[in-house]
């Protein structure tokens, strides 16, 4: 049963990971992969913060959560690829601009999201 509950949290994922894929760039940069990266970083927090009383009961739902559906919607797989882009194409500006702003932001996200639902309960 988590298999499959990794399964549907993982498409859920994947299919909103996919519609992101259309947002168009910004200066360069894509905005999809980055809105879905910090919007992951945040809710891992904020879900992670806010439910460790009911995961600790069903082990198998925060897996189709936490590695599925945000495992699937989140893209590091697509950052680094886009990142490699930019340093073939010598855009050093886009590179770090885009690195920076991704690892400082989804650490930030993430801490704002724990704090976000340490706060709710």
């Amino acid at each position: 049963m988590k298999y499959f509950i990794i399964f549907v949290g993982g498409s859920l994922g994947a299919l909103l990971r996919y519609g992101l894929s259309f947002l168009p760039h910004f200066h360069e940069l894509p905005v999809g992969t980055f809105t879905a990266n910090l919007l992951g970083a945040f809710l891992m927090g904020f879900i992670t913060a806010l439910t460790t009383n009911f995961f600790s009961k069903y082990p198998s739902i925060k897996k189709g959560v936490t590695t599925g559906f945000i495992g699937a919607f989140t893209t590091f797989s697509t950052f680094q690829y886009e990142l490699n882009a930019f340093f073939e194409s010598q855009s050093w500006y886009l590179l770090i601009t885009y690195a920076l702003l991704s690892y400082i932001g989804g650490i930030l996200c993430c801490f704002a999201g724990y704090r976000f639902g340490v706060r709710q309960q």
